[in-house]
């Protein structure tokens, strides 16, 4: 039970950092740009880009916060008061293991979202075009050098948000006891 109330931890606690930090830190930053007005003359074409980055961003984000907030609270309750005993700690890994993916690719649409709101944000606001053109790079080169390092440390680590379908923390000499209830609720 000790492994996998550790797997039971382990995403949760991926879920919360997901949600609770870098997601709401977005979000906010997202709110602040759908709040402030854009200047009167600015591109049609371009202020749609923009609202649509942000706004893709902002739901996401939004999105992210939710779900891992209800993961973080389903999971290990799933765990803890489920009636099947040791069965009811797999469904729940299996659950949170399974609800991972989808979360993580949330995340990242929504970080690339924020670049994409960035790298608009600076030709929306009126500069000199050499200024904006060079801040389009850079954000460019940040985000692609931020897309390189998770690409490789995703190869590192084996899998697309640290998916290990292979790997089971399931003892399975021991199935034959999953199906035994737990002795408190009785």
């Amino acid at each position: 039970a000790d492994i996998r109330q550790k797997e039971v931890d382990f995403y949760t606690n991926n879920f919360w950092v997901w949600g609770s930090t870098s997601s709401v830190i977005m979000a906010g930053f997202m709110f602040d740009m759908l709040t402030q007005e854009i200047p009167e003359g600015t591109n049609e074409v371009l202020s749609m880009v923009y609202l649509a980055f942000t706004s893709l961003c902002l739901s996401l984000d939004m999105c992210v916060i939710t779900w891992t907030i209800l993961l973080c609270m389903w999971g290990p309750e799933l765990a803890l008061r489920g009636t099947d005993g040791m069965k009811a700690f797999n469904d729940s890994v299996a659950f949170l293991k399974s609800e991972q993916s989808r979360v993580y690719a949330a995340f990242v649409a929504s970080v690339v979202a924020y670049f994409g709101s960035s790298c608009t944000l600076l030709w929306v606001y009126p500069s000199r075009n050499s200024v904006n053109t060079m801040g389009t790079f850079l954000l460019l080169f940040a985000l692609l050098m931020i897309m390189y390092i998770q690409c490789k440390l995703d190869v590192e680590i084996g899998g697309w948000g640290n998916i290990h379908e292979e790997v089971d923390g399931q003892i399975k000499a021991f199935s034959a006891f999953d199906n035994i209830a737990d002795l408190d609720t009785y």
